[in-house]
């Protein structure tokens, strides 16, 4: 997805760094696309520290983000022109009402939100290694209830062209991506590492998009595209598999496609992984195929690299146009 030229050097900022989505000029309106998301939606706090592993470490750099999968593709979509709509559950803490705030800030539809009093909301502590850019991630989901299919709105899908869910709950998603699949509605799974309840919501998905971590738990080999035939063969259309510095490969019917990584400074690695999701996902609600998609989506996560956090690195359509013509 990303290759590392150089690094820039952080100085001591103010205390916090603050997003940047809610200044990108917005072009959602001109789309009737709508994607729906289905999954975590988080409050991320990022440290940048001289080293991870010491016990007391003053922190150069700290910002506090929106951060879950399914809300950073929302995100990322948005950004890109698409309007999107988020289900989840959140607390009515400040975590909570921040979640909230950061989702709305970026014009996602949260009217099905569901927030529960006297809860806490999911949150992550995200260390990360000055120097070598190594993350250690501390998650904590809280204790909202969780939701179950008695919980769905009946009004979730209504006009979705798309379904994302990044196997966070898997019986609530697999309930979810039936009743996509039952109305034409395309499903997308972010798989970041084989979990529980994750084979049926293979057999669910259109499409896959996971990590090389993913791929070699699920359809060890030494030859990707080996993989990539497995993890078709359980029902995705679709296979992608991202590989970090090395890039990106995927699987369609026959056609198989490899992109090489983007050149660009990095940052912070974050969210890296739910930009390409989000790009490959515009890309096919644009019906582009796959030699088109693949390298606008290997862009979008390259870029995403430039800006510590998932957040404050999001980019228009334009921006992610021109890195792909770059390469």
């Amino acid at each position: 997805m990303v290759k590392v030229r150089e690094t820039r050097s952080r100085k001591k900022t103010g205390p916090a760094v603050p997003p940047r989505p809610a200044s990108h000029p917005r072009t959602a309106a001109a789309h009737s696309d709508l994607a729906v998301g289905v999954g975590l939606a988080t409050v991320d706090l990022l440290c940048v520290v001289p080293r991870v592993e010491q016990r007391l470490v003053e922190v150069s750099v700290f910002s506090m983000q929106g951060g879950g999968s399914a809300a950073n593709i929302l995100a990322v979509l948005s950004t890109l022109g698409v309007r999107g709509r988020y289900f989840g559950r959140v607390g009515d803490d400040e975590f909570g009402r921040f979640i909230l705030r950061s989702l709305q800030q970026l014009h996602i539809d949260t009217s099905v939100l569901a927030i529960e009093k006297g809860k806490v909301s999911p949150v992550s502590i995200i260390q990360i290694d000055e120097l070598s850019h190594k993350r250690k991630i501390l998650l904590s989901r809280g204790n909202v209830t969780p939701l179950s299919t008695r919980d769905l709105p009946d009004r979730l899908l209504d006009g979705a062209q798309l379904l994302c869910i990044d196997g966070s709950q898997p019986a609530l998603q697999a309930a979810v991506a039936e009743k996509a699949r039952a109305k034409g509605i395309t499903v997308l799974l972010n798989a970041s590492q084989l979990s529980g309840g994750m084979g049926e919501l293979l057999t669910l998905s259109d499409i896959v998009v996971g990590s090389e971590r993913f791929a070699n738990e699920l359809a060890p080999s030494d030859e990707l595209a080996t993989s990539l035939r497995e993890i078709t063969r359980l029902g995705p259309r679709i296979a992608v598999i991202t590989m970090g510095e090395a890039g990106a490969v995927a699987l369609e019917g026959t056609k198989l496609v490899q992109q090489d990584a983007v050149d660009v400074f990095v940052e912070d690695t974050t969210g890296a992984g739910d930009a390409f999701c989000g790009a490959f996902a515009y890309a096919q609600l644009k019906s582009w195929p796959l030699e088109r998609a693949l390298p606008f989506a290997n862009a979008a996560a390259g870029l995403a690299c430039r800006s510590l956090g998932s957040r404050s690195g999001l980019t228009t359509l334009d921006e992610v146009t021109d890195a792909m013509k770059r390469g």
